[in-house]
């Protein structure tokens, strides 16, 4: 196994012009663009495959079958979001400091700890189904118990993505997502021309093609591991002082951005998450280029603060700032002019009002990226609580607002609701980040 700096970041080919004397923009891009390439290809790869299968169901279903199985897909969300915060991120974080004999175990007391998680979580959704049909929600019903089994395929294969990302070996992680892709779409593609596409085959169809992926990884990675039971309780309580900060701020900020379908279904019923969704997918579109983004830029900040201080750091954010700030301001000229025809394209139908609920997602979008960098560097100096706290405020502010604004406004309320939270947050957060940056 190849070693990793103590950084926390391998060093591969492609990175040796790092090591060349440069200063100010043009380090900073070099670093940020290392692995971007690769990163952004499977940021692409992985939401065109969720974009496709959503929009066959889109085309091809009842809007009720749409809205379950978005409601299927956020609750994998939540499944995969405690993955990451417990799991899947401190091992990111605690691998490069692990010594070299204890990593091959440290690996594989996380992937025991994965196999239980994945159990549990199977248990959990099949409970939930069965609380759902014996209390006549017959929406939930239909959400969690077709998910109960398939989500055992559908989360392994996630962590087997992002443990690629924890040994930034973005390549392997970007080819694998294409098999992942591939298997899912041709699979959703049988079901249609079989006439079976539904809730459950479609969530059975996604978990095969996941298990045929994550059966490669096992053959091709089963030597880089090696599992101890003894060693498994104490590494996630290793895991878990970091992990409950991660929580904090990750789980407050998904619920956030993912109670807009759960609000609307109560409120206005399935049809209307799937109208909803359509808008907020259009959105996701530029969001590809974010999140591919975040796979580097935690590093890029921890390392320009590691080098030259609070200083260097502020540099780096201001810049980073500049950068994400005009692009999300382009793109979301872009999801404003084009975006009804996009959904309309992609979908087969959009809201009536879809313009006016692009505008306000759009806000959203610009809110969330122009102090994304801010975050990571709260993190950086290790104040990541500020960002859980300015999350919290957001959240609250959100949820005092949303549901008068929904009955009111109906899908417009639920994206000015969102929009709402989220200008809350980028004031808090700018005003925790200014004030520790004047701090010696």
């Amino acid at each position: 196994m190849t070693q990793l700096p103590e950084a926390g970041i391998g060093l591969e080919a492609d990175e040796v012009l790092l090591s060349a004397p440069q200063s100010g923009w043009q380090r900073l891009r070099a670093m940020a663009g290392a692995r971007a390439g690769y990163a952004l290809c499977d940021q692409v790869i992985y939401s065109f495959g969720n974009m496709v299968v959503a929009a066959l169901l889109s085309r091809h279903t009842a809007s009720r079958e749409f809205g379950i199985y978005i409601l299927t897909q956020r609750s994998m969300d939540v499944l995969i979001q405690l993955c990451n915060v417990f799991l899947w991120a401190p091992f990111t974080f605690h691998l490069p400091g692990t010594a070299e004999e204890r990593r091959t175990r440290y690996y594989g007391s996380l992937i025991l700890q994965q196999v239980i998680a994945c159990v549990l979580a199977a248990l959990l959704l099949w409970g939930l189904g069965i609380w759902s049909n014996a209390s006549a929600h017959v929406l939930y019903r239909d959400t969690f118990a077709p998910l109960a089994l398939a989500s055992i395929g559908i989360l392994f294969r996630e962590f087997t993505r992002r443990a690629y990302f924890s040994y930034m070996r973005f390549k392997a992680a970007f080819w694998t997502d294409v098999a992942t892709v591939g298997l899912q779409i041709a699979g959703v593609e049988w079901l249609y021309y079989r006439h079976a596409l539904d809730v459950p085959h479609t969530l059975w169809a996604l978990s095969l093609g996941a298990i045929v992926v994550s059966l490669y990884w096992l053959a091709t990675e089963w030597k880089s591991f090696t599992v101890r039971l003894q060693e498994v309780v104490a590494d996630f309580a290793h895991n878990f002082r970091l992990g409950r900060w991660l929580l904090g701020s990750n789980m407050v900020f998904m619920v956030s951005s993912q109670c807009n379908p759960w609000v609307i279904g109560s409120v206005m019923g399935g049809a209307s998450v799937g109208a909803y969704t359509k808008c907020e997918s259009v959105v996701n579109i530029p969001r590809v280029a974010l999140t591919s983004l975040q796979n580097t830029l935690g590093p890029v900040l921890a390392r320009e603060y590691h080098a030259g201080g609070k200083a260097a750091l502020r540099r780096a954010v201001t810049r980073f700032d500049r950068l994400l700030l005009l692009g999300a301001v382009a793109f979301s000229v872009g999801i404003v002019a084009l975006g009804p025809w996009v959904a309309e394209f992609i979908f087969k139908g959009a809201p009536a009002n879809a313009r006016s609920i692009l505008v306000l997602l759009a806000l959203n979008f610009i809110a969330f990226a122009m102090t994304m960098s801010q975050s990571y560097a709260l993190t950086a100096i290790d104040r990541a609580g500020l960002t859980f706290y300015a999350n919290v405020i957001g959240m609250l502010v959100q949820a005092v607002v949303i549901l008068w604004l929904v009955r009111a406004y109906h899908l417009p309320g639920a994206a000015a609701a969102l929009a709402i939270g989220s200008v809350v947050v980028v004031i808090v957060r700018q005003i925790f980040y200014s004030r520790e940056m004047r701090r010696a």
